[in-house]
């Protein structure tokens, strides 16, 4: 079943995120599961795709990996300010 961590988010990105599920779960199979996301530092909605069976990461749209390294170039550009000092 798919999830969603949305504390935070902004009513319509709410609703965009509730309709992805609905249309996630029309589509999930036997054989997979989903997950809906949100990258914490850049708010972008991310989709896990996993073998059911195994737990295994299928493929995940867009790359955790590509979005931590648009977080490190935001924060480069002082678009994204870290509130820890």
């Amino acid at each position: 079943m798919a999830t969603i961590e949305s504390a935070g988010l902004p009513v319509e990105r709410e609703q965009l995120i509730q309709q992805l599920e609905k249309a996630i779960r029309a589509v999930q199979g036997p054989e997979k599961s989903f997950e809906i996301s949100v990258h914490e530092k850049t708010h972008a909605i991310m989709v896990k795709i996993f073998d059911k069976q195994s737990g295994d990461l299928i493929r995940e749209i867009p790359p955790e990996k590509l979005l931590d390294v648009a977080a490190n170039m935001m924060e480069l550009s002082g678009l994204i300010v870290d509130e820890k000092a």
